[in-house]
């Protein structure tokens, strides 16, 4: 009988270690949703600011918008969303608030002053301040070969005879 009551001991002890093991694994650290590295810069009649997840999304913004520009981040190991934000002036006065979520730095929710934009028709965006309003272009563009840093970016965005256009800019000297 007392090999029998042992048995049924080790068994318990079994389960419980199993148990446990399982309890703590399901406790383990999570991790942060990834987040954007980001540039802000400028050019003659041009502000940019340029959001770029290791995981492999960029989105540009390109506007011509009067009055500050920020970008921001957040992300927390209690919500799987990350979300970016690039603002410029105020929404009420022809300026943007663009708000960017992803859970995986590769697809993500973009929304510009409150309507929704569909990445996969391009992630290159120019705003045009109008008046009371910005006027948004999506434009589809290869961003992996606009260089990721404030003076490289620059040049090809300039250069950029429909961007210019967008803008109200003149055209470059030949």
């Amino acid at each position: 009988m007392s090999a029998f009551v042992a048995r049924i001991r080790r068994c318990s002890l079994v389960s419980i270690g199993f148990d446990w093991v399982i309890a703590v694994a399901s406790c383990g650290p999570r991790s942060t949703p990834p987040g954007a590295d980001s540039i802000g810069t400028s050019a003659p009649g041009m502000s940019i600011s340029y959001l770029r997840w290791k995981e492999g999304l960029m989105v540009l913004f390109i506007d011509d918008v009067k009055g500050a520009h920020s970008s921001q981040g957040s992300g927390s190991t209690d919500n799987p969303v990350h979300t970016a934000k690039v603002t410029a002036g105020s929404p009420e006065a022809g300026g943007y608030e663009c708000q960017i979520d992803t859970t995986d730095g590769k697809s993500a929710r973009c929304s510009i002053n409150g309507k929704e934009y569909d990445l996969s028709k391009g992630t290159l965006f120019v705003i045009k301040a109008k008046g009371e309003q910005a006027e948004v272009n999506q434009l589809k563009r290869d961003l992996t070969t606009i260089p990721f840093d404030a003076q490289g970016c620059r040049e090809p965005l300039q250069k950029d005879a429909e961007i210019r256009k967008l803008l109200g800019l003149s055209d470059l000297p030949k």
